[in-house]
């Protein structure tokens, strides 16, 4: 494989996050090429990119587009001429790929931002560049979803308390149950919009009982009010989050979690 092209700002390698970049993609059979391995000191820095990208022989081009790199006229003003002079001299179907650490899609330069982007946030970012200098898809090992979402409000609609917010994830359920370590402060519980709505403890069929989980003694809660893709459960936590939260469905009013996903916290 040709090597690939990195640009980036020197500012996001002061702390090495570039050099572990460059690191990652030859572990992964992706050969790297940068300016301090490949430029000569002391001339006009994005002249000689533009002449590596155009001449030379790649496999792509990649930049690491930061606040850094993006926030500063002088870094965008170049990087659209290197841009320019890669498609100019490599043609439609050369690999272009923004790697984004920390910015938004909507600030990536239009030429990368309509071809292949990687978000280093991604655990998968490594294959993604390898299959877009071999022009391939990505190969993505499958991931299992539990059938219900779990979110953490810290600041519960400006309470300075947090709250844990549980739905299914399509269609309804009833009888739901949430169970929360002993350990925790539960200062409320209910129901209400999803996305950090506000709560009522008007419940139907309501519960709270005890229950024991991996060993750790927990308090469960629960009621015969429907939940949906817009109606949640929340239970409010003054202090520390526990460890973690069970989430699940009783098949009776008054029966405990009968099947579940437990869900680490912290």
């Amino acid at each position: 494989m040709d090597p690939l092209w990195i640009t980036y700002a020197w500012k996001d390698d002061e702390g090495g996050d570039f050099s572990y970049l460059a690191q990652e993609l030859e572990d992964v059979g992706v050969p790297v090429k940068y300016d301090k391995v490949a430029l000569v000191p002391g001339r006009p820095l994005w002249e000689q990119i533009a002449n590596e990208i155009a001449s030379k022989p790649l496999s792509g081009w990649a930049s690491l587009l930061t606040p850094n790199s993006l926030n500063r006229l002088g870094c965008r003003e170049e990087l659209s001429y290197a841009l320019g002079r890669a498609l100019g001299e490599k043609g439609e179907d050369f690999p272009l790929i923004g790697l984004l650490h920390g910015v938004s899609i909507d600030d990536v330069p239009t030429p990368l931002r309509v071809r292949l982007c990687v978000d280093l946030n991604d655990r998968n970012w490594r294959e993604q560049v390898r299959a877009g200098v071999e022009g391939r898809p990505p190969t993505r090992a499958a991931e299992q979803q539990a059938p219900y979402i779990i979110s953490v409000h810290p600041n519960y609609l400006g309470s300075g308390k947090a709250a844990i917010e549980a739905r299914p994830r399509f269609g309804t359920m009833m009888y739901w149950r949430l169970a929360v370590p002993k350990s925790a402060t539960v200062v409320s519980h209910g129901v209400g919009p999803a996305g950090g709505g506000g709560m009522t403890g008007k419940l139907t069929t309501s519960i709270e009982g005890e229950t024991e989980l991996n060993g750790v003694a927990c308090t469960l809660y629960g009621s015969g009010d429907t939940l949906s893709s817009a109606v949640s459960a929340y239970a409010q936590i003054d202090g520390a989050l526990p460890d973690f939260i069970a989430f699940g469905v009783s098949r009776q009013p008054f029966g405990g979690i009968e099947e579940g996903i437990v869900v680490p916290l912290r």
